[in-house]
């Protein structure tokens, strides 16, 4: 009685969408081998390619990672305000920084060498390549980049915090949006897009001196995204009286904006030099595709997933571990059955399912009661 008295206020939705995007990605990366594009920067290529691949990664890349900024943006103002500078980056020094940090030194490494060792027959010495390869040509920070533009974000925010302390210190109100917001926001992230799509290739990647990996045409878009997130805790959305995404209207808009941006991407932005009138187009498609599928997919999970069930619980509690650990799943699993000659569908079916499986294994019962020595019982799931 007493844990249901402290947490029915919790956000279990949120909790929830956040482990089925982590899962998405999952499958999302197990997807990229498939594709038909031959992308030489993958980690492992299977010889089994359908054209649905392509599909699903276009549109899964729209709006995977602006909804974990909103939620990175929604609940880091309240740890924020409840525990004070100090402990909230005690806080994201444990739990970000110093992971971002391990992954990319000691992980991001052998997923860029696996680019080489899935497609040679002797694939070179991995030191030599980590000396030579991995700190230039081929350096990477594999998944890792998230935590890195992440802890970026947490910067900002604080020194907003530190500028202006009043706006997250005053007691939160529950407003609506107004009728203009949310045109105003695609058009606001659109033009983001649009302006660092005029001097880079719209899925380019970079890195910033090695510290941060970028993509330069996203990167102001993610930032919108996570305040955005501050904007609405400040706002109480989500919350009961507060302002919740009405279902049919947001999930209806998301699949119409769907099939549009997949037409539009495909007739128009996938040849070599993209003519000024298709960026346009391009942006205007991207920005408000994120936005329909990001609110649509909120709308569902507040509608029918807003539950603490037990395996809900544990995919919460172990999402974040899934995330870090999964290319070190996905990549030899791909590698075992990358020459597999079977039916597509088969394969990658049965492929996602193990991945998950071992990645939810390990994490629930080796990795999490590993970190939990000296504990004297498991907390609840914390938000980043």
């Amino acid at each position: 009685m007493k844990l249901q008295a402290i947490s029915r206020n919790r956000l279990y939705f949120f909790d929830n969408l956040k482990a089925f995007i982590i899962l998405l990605m999952v499958i999302f990366h197990i997807g990229m081998g498939y594709t038909t594009w031959d992308l030489k920067w993958w980690t492992v290529n299977d010889i089994q390619k359908s054209n649905f691949f392509d599909y699903f990664i276009l549109e899964t890349d729209v709006y995977i990672m602006p909804i974990m900024f909103l939620a990175a943006g929604y609940f880091a103002p309240m740890v924020l305000v409840k525990k004070g500078l100090g402990a909230f980056w005690q806080d994201k020094l444990r739990r970000i920084v110093i992971p971002w940090v391990g992954g990319v030194l000691f992980i991001a490494p052998l997923i860029a060498y696996s680019t080489f060792f899935s497609r040679m027959p002797v694939p070179p010495n991995f030191f030599d390549f980590w000396r030579n390869g991995f700190w230039g040509p081929f350096y990477q920070q594999g998944h890792f980049w998230f935590l890195g533009i992440l802890t970026l974000f947490f910067l900002l925010l604080t020194a907003f915090h530190l500028a202006k302390p009043s706006y997250l210190s005053t007691p939160r109100q529950k407003r609506m949006p107004p009728v203009w917001f949310f045109p105003f926001f695609a058009l606001l992230t659109a033009a983001c897009f649009f302006s660092a799509n005029l001097f880079f290739w719209n899925d380019t990647w970079l890195h910033v001196k090695y510290i941060f990996m970028i993509q330069p045409v996203r990167l102001l878009l993610h930032l919108c995204y996570f305040s955005l997130g501050v904007y609405a805790w400040k706002q109480s959305w989500f919350t009961p009286g507060g302002y919740s995404p009405r279902l049919i209207p947001w999930s209806a808009s998301a699949v119409i904006m769907l099939i549009v941006f997949l037409l539009y991407r495909v007739t128009f932005t996938l040849m070599p030099e993209v003519p000024l009138p298709f960026k346009i187009g391009h942006a205007l498609t991207h920005a408000t595709f994120a936005m329909t599928a990001t609110f649509g997919l909120i709308a569902v999970f507040q509608n029918f997933f807003d539950s603490s069930a037990y395996l809900w619980r544990r995919l919460a509690a172990n999402s974040y571990i899934i995330y870090f650990i999964h290319q070190c799943v996905v990549i030899p699993i791909g590698c075992l059955v990358q020459k597999l000659d079977i039916n597509i569908w088969l394969k990658y079916t049965g492929v996602s399912i193990v991945t998950l499986l071992l990645c939810f294994l390990l994490a629930e019962y080796i990795i999490q009661p590993v970190l939990s020595l000296g504990k004297s019982k498991k907390s609840l799931p914390l938000h980043s």
